[in-house]
This record gives C-alpha cells, sequence and structure tokens, in this order.
C-alpha cells in the first residue's frame, strides 16, 4: 500500500511550511531516509526524508507551495501501484474553494465559462479573467496578474498558471517593470520576508533606545592571548572575542533578570535560563543560533557549541530547536571591519548586544595619552521593560567584567 510523505511539524510554533524544492521527481526510486524535498519554515530551511523505500508515484504539490502540517504532499509506493482517485485529488487544505470550481479548473478544453470565473481590473484599467482560487493564490504570494499568462478558457487564469509562475520566479530574477535606473527586481526568499516581518514588527512594537559605551578592551585582549594555545589545544576551535563576552555577558545578566526577560501579553516573563543568540550572517539572511544555558559553561564549551552551530548555521543544517528559546542576542560585526552600530532587537526578547572592530587607538588615562584598545559596545532595550539607569548599570557591570575579565572565575 502506498505510503504517505507528509509536511512534518519541525517546530513547536510551526503551522505550515513552504515546499523550497523537490530533490527528487515522479518515478524516481528512494531508499528509506533519503531526501525528498527541501521546506522552508518560519524559521529555517529543512530536508525532509522519505519515510518508506520505493517509487515516488504522486507529487501532490509544485515548489513554491505554502502546505499546513500533516498535510500529505507525495506519495512512495511500489512500481505500477495506483493510488485511488479520492487520493489523487488535490487537497482540501489547498482547493479551498467549490467543488465545482476546481473541476472546471482542470477542465482545459471546456467550451463554456465556468460561474467561478470573473475578471479583475488593474490599475491600468485593463480587465483580466481570474478563477477565484487563482485570484486567491496570487494575492497571497503579492503576484501581479497583468505578468501572468492564462490557460484556461478564454485565456483565463487558473491555479495551476499561478503555481508555475510561483516556481518560475524561484528559478530566475523578475525584469523590473518600470523604474530609472533600476535593471531587475528579485523576488523575497522564504528567510529574508521572515527576516522582513519580524524586524518590522519588532520596531513598531518594542520602544527601542540605545546605550553605547567605549571600553578599554587591554585585558581581554591579552586574556585571549593566553586562552588561544589553551582552548586551541582542548577543543581544536579559536577562541574568539565573541566566545569570551558570551560568557561575560551571561554573567552579567544573572544581576539583571529584567535584561532576560520578555514582556508578553501585558505581563513580564521573567526566564530562568540563559540562552545567548549568536547572530550569523549568511548570503540568503541573517540567523540567531541559540546558546543555552550559557552562564552554567566554561569558555572551551562556549567555544565548541558556538563553532557546532555556526558551522550548522553555514551548512543549512540547523534545526528549529537551534533557534528557538533565546532570552539575550550579540551582534558581532567587527569582523568586517565596522566600528559601532544599532541592532534591532529580536522578538521576544528585550535586548541586544551590538559589537563592533576591537581598535588600538590613542587612549587618556587621566594622566597621560597611551596605545590602548579600545571597544565600542550598544546595547538596545525595549524601554517597556529595562529603563535607561537599569540597562545603563548593566552596560557598567558588562565594561567592569571586560576591563578585568579574571573576575570571571573569582
Amino acid at each position: 500500500m502506498a505510503k504517505k510523505v507528509i509536511m512534518p511539524k519541525l517546530g513547536l510554533t510551526m503551522e505550515e511550511g513552504v515546499i523550497n524544492k523537490w530533490l527528487v521527481k515522479e518515478g524516481d526510486r528512494v531508499e528509506k531516509g533519503d531526501p525528498l524535498f527541501e521546506v522552508a519554515t518560519d524559521k529555517v530551511n529543512m530536508e525532509v526524508e522519505a519515510p518508506a523505500s520505493g517509487v515516488v508515484l504522486k507529487i501532490l504539490y509544485p515548489e513554491g507551495s505554502t502546505v499546513p502540517i500533516t498535510q500529505t504532499v507525495a506519495y512512495i509506493g511500489e512500481e505500477g501501484e495506483v493510488i485511488p482517485s479520492e487520493e489523487e485529488a488535490v487537497p482540501e487544505a489547498v482547493a479551498e474553494a467549490p467543488e465545482k470550481e476546481s473541476q472546471e479548473e482542470v477542465r482545459e478544453e471546456a467550451p463554456a465559462e465556468p460561474k467561478g470565473a470573473f475578471t479583475v481590473e488593474t490599475k491600468s484599467g485593463e480587465r483580466i479573467k481570474v478563477s477565484p482560487l487563482a485570484k486567491r493564490l496570487a494575492m497571497e504570494h503579492g503576484i501581479d496578474l497583468t505578468m501572468v499568462v492564462g490557460t484556461g478558457p478564454g485565456g483565463r487564469i487558473i491555479k495551476r498558471d499561478i503555481e508555475k509562475f510561483i516556481a518560475e520566479q524561484k528559478l530566475k530574477p523578475r525584469e523590473a517593470a518600470s523604474g530609472p535606473g533600476v535593471s531587475k527586481t528579485v523576488p523575497l526568499t522564504r528567510m529574508r520576508k521572515i527576516i522582513a516581518q519580524r524586524m518590522l514588527q519588532s520596531v513598531q512594537s518594542k520602544p527601542h533606545f540605545f546605550l553605547t559605551r567605549e571600553v578599554r578592551a587591554d585585558e581581554l585582549v591579552a586574556l585571549r592571548e593566553r586562552l588561544l594555545p589553551l582552548v586551541e589545544k582542548r577543543t581544536g576551535y579559536r577562541v574568539s572575542y565573541t566566545d569570551i563576552l558570551i560568557k561575560i555577558v551571561a554573567r552579567v545578566l544573572e544581576e539583571f533578570p529584567e535584561v532576560n526577560a520578555y514582556f508578553l501579553d501585558e505581563e513580564i516573563q521573567f526566564n530562568e535560563q540563559i540562552n545567548i543568540g549568536i547572530a550569523v550572517a549568511l548570503d540568503e539572511g541573517l540567523v540567531v543560533p541559540v546558546l543555552r544555558d550559557a552562564n552554567r559553561k566554561s569558555i572551551a564549551s562556549i567555544v565548541e557549541e558556538t563553532n557546532r552551530l555556526v558551522q550548522k548555521a553555514r551548512e543549512g543544517k540547523l534545526l528549529p530547536e537551534d533557534l528557538e528559546g533565546g532570552t539575550f542576542t550579540i551582534s558581532n560585526l567587527g569582523m568586517f571591519g565596522v566600528d559601532s552600530f544599532t541592532a534591532i532587537i529580536n522578538p521576544p526578547q528585550s535586548a541586544i548586544l551590538a559589537c563592533g572592530a576591537i581598535r588600538k587607538k590613542p587612549y587618556f588615562d587621566g594622566k597621560e595619552i597611551i596605545a590602548a584598545h579600545l571597544w565600542n559596545l550598544t546595547l538596545s532595550c525595549d524601554h517597556r521593560i529595562i529603563d535607561g539607569a537599569t540597562a545603563a548599570k548593566f552596560m557598567s557591570a558588562l565594561v567592569s567584567f571586560i576591563e578585568d575579565p579574571l573576575n570571571l572565575i573569582l
């Protein structure tokens, strides 16, 4: 009997996934555990494996489709096995329009226009024939109907025309319709859409304020130099300033629980765990894997885990649990030569620390001008939870540990 392949639930908050890419085609033979398709959730991209060995009998959704969790997306069985007609039908989750409309849409040669078809008037006054299901799908994906070629009766745009257009746009950039100096436009990827939504949500819902401190980091630089051979011998990785900063921030958060809290539903949720998110820049966007219980880990353990998470991020192998539960985030752009910047808070967190490059500069220590390693740190805070004085005290405690990092082990 044919085995159903379903859209899996890949995280506690996942309700649907987008099929980015099919890695097999109908008729291919697969073994249990082989990757079948790539799915994008609201947190991460993952490959879904075959639940059984056999032949891919039927693929129900094209690339670009949004599919609810537990919905069947394909069938695997023995070669020549027939799927019952009711199983081959378009799933109800997609065909939300009346049954008559679905039947009419697949009847390409129907001589009469079905009752479900109607026209849409564009801004230019052009009237386009489009079925209700196709119109709804186009609206969900932000598609300009004037760019779609209809293959239904009388040139009407039907559902499969929209699905084909979505798939084609994932393979190539769109040429710009108009605009001086614009060479082309590129559709947003799933990850970029999510980043845009969350950052807009953060700016609109969280009253941000920012504090910047210039820190003398000579002792931190010296500590890292001493740790480099020791940590590398133990872990095989080089300790970074971010690794040491994670340990320092986690220690300071123990003293400032409100900086480690969430503002949720008109309540403040104080988090028992201190889970530090590490912003990782990828070609396709930004991800923030989470280092859990950072305050309970040694620097060597932090080095091992951050390198593991960064490697998984760059290989596209992060799991939903790698991205969930962060209570504070560190974003370091120093390796790109950035001196200082302000960062947007990662919801539902209430603060994020932005780090620039450590530079050796002239510095007046109160007695004379000396050469010192200086580091600009900027804390972004949600003013609904964190007051200015609290943020200032947090930064002062942070600075004291950076200027005398041996206090971490005392």
